[in-house]
């Protein structure tokens, strides 16, 4: 049994535990919550008040919304299953983007948007992700905005409040209903564009 991040976020750098989430020697047991509660919770990492949106000290309107669409495609996806042409869209525009001199300048940036991409990836041909990497992408990107190792593990920590939040909602509180049926409307067809199959690397920057 792999031990949980949470427990590794206590015992390691915050790089380190980063480390360990992406390479699969811990893990977020993200199985214990109903899959809407996670593809809520895959949205607000990256678009919310305690998510990357919210983070990033500096970041363009078009970083803005390629967070906010890819987030708001996930909250649809709490419902509704989207096709894969509309994530390898998703995935071709972050793609792009990541690469202009404004993103790959500003190392929190860069990581907030490659782990846009790697949900948009997954999705091409998953239709229950599983986000490891791009978790690992995003928490890092946090690690990359907060002024000190300190502050990395109080933002990271509170990622991982709301995620016990879903994953164990207290009886009478938000989001403990069922949510409606996933309506399937995905292709039968695999799509995956040129280059879809390579992964971006995670990029952990020093020792916090």
């Amino acid at each position: 049994m792999h031990e949980s991040f949470s427990s590794a976020l206590n015992e390691m750098s915050v790089a380190d535990a980063v480390m360990q989430l992406a390479s699969g020697t811990v893990e977020l047991a993200l199985e214990d919550a109903p899959e809407f509660a996670r593809w809520c919770w895959f949205a607000d990492v990256l678009d919310s008040d305690w998510g990357l949106t919210g983070r990033l000290p500096v970041a363009g309107d078009d970083v803005l919304h390629e967070l906010e669409r890819v987030a708001g495609m996930c909250r649809t996806s709490e419902t509704k299953a989207l096709s894969p042409d509309a994530w390898r869209a998703a995935y071709e525009a972050t793609e792009r983007l990541a690469h202009s001199s404004a993103v790959t300048s500003s190392e929190a940036t860069y990581l907030a948007l490659s782990a846009a991409n790697d949900i948009a990836l997954e999705c091409i041909d998953e239709t229950h992700p599983e986000f490891t990497v791009a978790i690992a992408l995003a928490f890092e990107s946090l690690a990359a905005c907060a002024a000190d190792s300190a502050v990395a593990r109080c933002w990271i920590a509170r990622a991982l409040t709301e995620w016990t939040n879903r994953a164990h909602p207290v009886a009478g509180g938000p989001r403990t209903g069922e949510a409606p049926p996933i309506t399937d409307t995905r292709q039968n067809a695999s799509i995956v564009s040129a280059g879809c199959g390579e992964r971006v690397l995670l990029r952990v920057s020093g020792n916090l």
